[in-house]
């Protein structure tokens, strides 16, 4: 596993590359339980479409590697600059019955400095546009290709939780490669991170295209503080 920072007009984000070669028992682990949050998770997608068990595990599999690689390189961090920090609960730990809890996934929960944190931590895939005009270069009517998304409510799911703190990571392919790339190479780019403080303040709520659903977005995404000063505001830490 390593660590990028790439520099796209001044946005900075995080690459974190998986090699299954050097990586494989973590790998394999990731695969195993995404496999197995396959059959917990709320089939329905958030604007009602059934997704089949392929997809669910696919997707649920990008959504574990960009979670795994937000927790590894918050501890790296963290380890760093000294910063006193615990993960209290991730998907990894998490196994009980998500139906009975609403289908509402733990994702993260952190202790940093003695203050907990709560993280969704969302991820998408992209193979059809560049990653600038991913972030907001240039824009078109106003707006990036993707958008961060923090709390939302659909037909399926009325309410959820606010968290501190959303996380947003791509995977540059389809969603259908998903698990053959993870057992060769895969790239994780955690390109957003805002609090929700930032989503009250600079979000505001679209659809997306998915009737009956709102989304609390921000949209271009290099209209707020790239990742690696997010982080280190998180960590106390001054932005050199």
């Amino acid at each position: 596993m390593e660590f990028e920072t790439k520099n796209i007009e001044g946005y900075r984000f995080i690459s974190v590359n998986y090699n299954y070669e050097s990586d494989k028992v973590l790998i394999d682990s990731i695969i195993f339980k995404a496999k197995d949050l396959s059959k917990k998770v709320n089939p329905y997608s958030s604007g009602g479409q059934f997704r089949s068990e392929e997809i669910r595990i696919n997707k649920l599999l990008g959504g574990l590697l960009v979670e795994h690689a937000f927790l590894n390189l918050f501890d790296r961090l963290a380890v760093k600059y000294k910063v006193p920090f615990e993960i209290l609960d991730s998907s990894f730990t998490q196994d009980g019955d998500l139906e009975s809890m609403g289908f509402n996934q733990i994702d993260v929960d952190l202790l940093l400095n003695q203050s907990k944190l709560e993280i969704e931590v969302r991820s998408s895939f992209s193979y059809k546009t560049t990653f600038n005009r991913l972030l907001g270069f240039p824009l078109k009517n106003g707006k990036g290709a993707f958008s961060l998304i923090g709390w939302y409510s659909s037909k399926n799911k009325m309410k959820e939780i606010i968290k501190d703190l959303y996380v947003f990571g791509i995977l540059y392919h389809k969603p259908s490669e998903m698990l053959e790339k993870a057992k060769t190479k895969c790239r994780i780019n955690i390109v957003a991170i805002a609090s929700k403080e930032t989503l009250y303040d600079k979000g505001y709520d679209d659809n997306l295209k998915q009737p009956g659903a709102i989304f609390k977005i921000i949209n271009p995404i290099n209209s707020i503080d790239d990742v690696v000063s997010v982080l280190k505001a998180l960590l106390n830490v001054e932005d050199k």
